[in-house]
């Protein structure tokens, strides 16, 4: 469990590449890892309950994103949604990823929100040693992808690290600790994330897939083909119940592990880019996204 009575001397300088609860399907590139983001928000409308948010920190080096799911869905739950959202900006440069989730967690408790919660799943990457590092926020479990033998498993919390009194949604008690385990991912590896909406969806008998079932759809589909696995695996979810996949707000962020190392450009960028974090920080209404950093195959609304 995380000791919550050290302090941090330090700060990271983040900056935000991308982020919204807004319709949206793209590929990140930054150092060592693609980050694929889908996101439809119910019944298309213009922000949901979902919310992901992608941020650089020291020269690229390092790679921050969260996924959340406010309870509830739709346009009833946007004004929260883009709340959290804000708040996500202010933790980000904490260091230890537990704190972002700590600090993130009390701040959700202490807004007024008509007592809304969130899940949530956080994760630090760091280029330099291709370490993943997650928090497990009551959200569901990333499915997890090998390449080295090309096998799919469930990203769950390794026995005995979490507890009862540790890592429940963000909003229901601003003492709650988080937990962190930690991944080395090769070339080619795969972590998939989701909100509910996927595995809560029915099969062909009407029952919820849960994250078992979501497991033996994804192990069906083409993992060679990182750039469709997405679209592949809500178009199978789609076909097995009418109305699957219509009825919440639903999120998809796939991560797949790359050789590409931190750029001569990132690293000369970095101050400037600090600078203007600094000042979106400061900006609730901010962009919805960085585009100076490369963002391949963007299909996003614009709002």
């Amino acid at each position: 469990m995380t000791d919550n009575t050290q302090t941090e001397p330090v700060r990271l300088a983040c900056t935000e590449v991308w982020g919204g609860n807004h319709k949206t399907d793209v590929v990140i590139e930054r150092p060592g890892v693609d980050c694929r983001i889908y996101s439809r928000p119910f019944r298309d409308a213009d922000q949901g309950g979902d919310v992901y948010y992608l941020s650089s920190c020291a020269s690229g080096r390092l790679t921050r994103f969260v996924l959340a799911d406010v309870c509830g869905h739709g346009e009833q739950v946007a004004e929260t949604a883009s709340q959290l959202r804000s708040q996500m900006r202010r933790n980000m440069n904490r260091v230890r990823q537990s704190r972002v989730v700590e600090s993130l967690n009390s701040e959700v408790v202490a807004s007024d929100n008509s007592g809304r919660f969130a899940t949530a799943m956080v994760g630090t990457w760091l280029s330099s040693t291709s370490r993943l590092t997650l928090s497990n926020a009551g959200h569901p479990p990333p499915l997890l992808f090998r390449a080295a033998n090309r096998s799919w498993q469930i990203a769950d919390s390794p026995p005995g690290v979490r507890s009862v009194a540790s890592d429940m949604p963000l909003g229901i008690d601003g003492r709650m600790l988080y937990t962190e385990s930690s991944l080395k991912l090769e070339h080619g590896d795969m972590l998939l994330c989701y909100t509910d909406a996927l595995c809560e969806a029915a099969d062909a008998l009407g029952e919820m897939l849960m994250p078992r079932g979501l497991l033996d759809l994804v192990r069906s589909l083409d993992s060679g083909s990182p750039d469709s696995l997405i679209r592949q695996l809500l178009e199978r979810i789609d076909s097995l119940n009418a109305g699957n996949l219509s009825r919440d707000d639903l999120t998809v962020l796939l991560l797949e592990a790359t050789r590409r190392r931190p750029s001569l450009a990132d690293s000369l960028k970095s101050p400037w880019r600090y600078l203007q974090g600094l000042i979106r920080s400061d900006a609730d209404g901010g962009p919805q996204r960085t585009p100076a950093f490369p963002v391949v195959g963007d299909s996003t609304t614009g709002k």
